[in-house]
């Protein structure tokens, strides 16, 4: 708090001296919730504090996110309550902010089959690509529904210009017209 008022101070012709004086203070008692390095310190509850944000902000939006065993980006999460153990992460990258459907990207250009997009235009925006990665490929779950025994999407990660990363798709392989169209989207955000 006393940092937040040293830009306010006219010391005229300097400062000699300077005493802080706190009438009142109270011990912090801050500790972390969970760290990587294990100590013989009991761990925090944490069961109190999110009582209290279930009762402010109500069930449905406290929880936590666990992996769901999908290649799919949108089904590879699932909600989970939240002192439930998420459980282990998968070892391949995901973006941090999925979009709740994947928006259709226009004025794509790139060379087929295996090269991310060197620009693009979302939301009338164009972007330009500094850094793409090799794709990742996803089949659809052909036991889930039948339009999705052919599906194909190769998955990009890139960087544009302005430093921002993004996770794009392509429907279709670039072979069999089958798998899909060739249409590029944009499925979430990186960082």
């Amino acid at each position: 708090m006393f940092g937040l008022k040293l830009d306010r101070i006219e010391p005229g012709l300097g400062i000699e001296a300077m005493h802080l004086l706190v009438p009142h203070s109270e011990p912090l008692g801050a500790s972390t919730a969970g760290s990587l390095i294990r100590s013989d310190v009991a761990a925090t509850d944490l069961a109190p504090a999110i009582d209290q944000l279930v009762g402010r902000a109500g069930e449905d939006a406290v929880f936590r996110v666990a992996p769901n065993e999908s290649d799919v980006p949108e089904r590879a999460i699932r909600r989970v309550g939240p002192l439930d153990e998420p459980g282990c992460w998968p070892k391949w990258k995901r973006p941090v902010r999925m979009l709740r459907r994947p928006e259709h990207l226009t004025h794509v250009v790139a060379l087929l089959p295996d090269h991310p997009p060197r620009r693009f235009t979302w939301r009338g925006q164009a972007y330009r690509v500094t850094v793409g990665d090799e794709p990742e490929r996803i089949h659809g779950e052909w036991w889930r529904t039948d339009s999705e025994l052919w599906a194909v999407q190769d998955y990009f990660r890139v960087e544009v210009e302005s430093g921002e990363r993004f996770c794009l798709f392509r429907r279709g392989d670039g072979f069999e017209p089958e798998t899909g169209d060739l249409s590029w989207y944009i499925h979430g955000m990186f960082g």
